[in-house]
């Protein structure tokens, strides 16, 4: 899966620098940041631009994302990823319901409702594997039914049982409904409701 987002401790790593330096940088708008919880991270495009800004090397993942970025045509592909991330972990908090957001197997964005029931942060549910957080039986059949509704909107079963995996509590049974993101084709929605 291709890195879209960095942790304020990764960008300080490659910058030589604190983590709480990062951290107020984005607090004055010195550079942009995406606010997760308690915790921020930064698009991938504005991580290149600060190390290309002072002619750092690039570590591999973003040398990949360059290459990628290039051969798409940098200025609107690169507009369009920023555009992406951020409407991702936003749609999600819109939302009142325990929601996730995933693309394939992994969660790209996770509402504070979602974290407080499994009992992580939502900084640490970012890039986790959805197996991890779901039953593996409903798991494998995820990324099918989700496209699925792509293709055919409003069709098939609107929720569908299974059980989460909790820091806590273990496995909780619970509702959830699939809905794709028209906006997004390669990231669907998972709604939680408890019963």
């Amino acid at each position: 899966m291709e890195k879209t987002l960095y942790s304020t401790p990764e960008l300080a790593r490659f910058l030589g620098i604190f983590h709480t330096t990062v951290r107020r940088w984005i607090e004055r708008g010195k550079i942009k940041g995406i606010r997760v919880g308690r915790n921020y991270k930064i698009p991938a495009d504005e991580v290149l631009r600060i190390l290309d800004g002072h002619n750092l090397p690039l570590p591999e993942s973003l040398r990949k994302y360059k290459l990628k970025l290039m051969s798409e045509g940098e200025g609107s592909s690169s507009a369009r990823r920023h555009a992406s991330a951020l409407e991702k972990l936003l749609i999600v908090e819109e939302i009142e319901d325990p929601a996730i957001i995933c693309r394939k197997k992994a969660i790209i964005g996770a509402n504070e409702a979602f974290a407080n029931l499994l009992g992580y942060s939502q900084a640490d549910l970012i890039g986790r594997d959805v197996a991890e957080v779901v039953d593996s039986n409903f798991q494998a059949r995820l990324v099918d039914l989700a496209q699925k509704r792509w293709e055919h909107p409003g069709q098939g079963r609107p929720h569908y049982k299974a059980c989460l995996k909790t820091e806590t509590m273990g496995k909780k049974r619970v509702k959830i409904s699939i809905d794709s993101l028209k906006q997004l084709p390669d990231a669907f929605l998972l709604i939680v409701r408890e019963y």
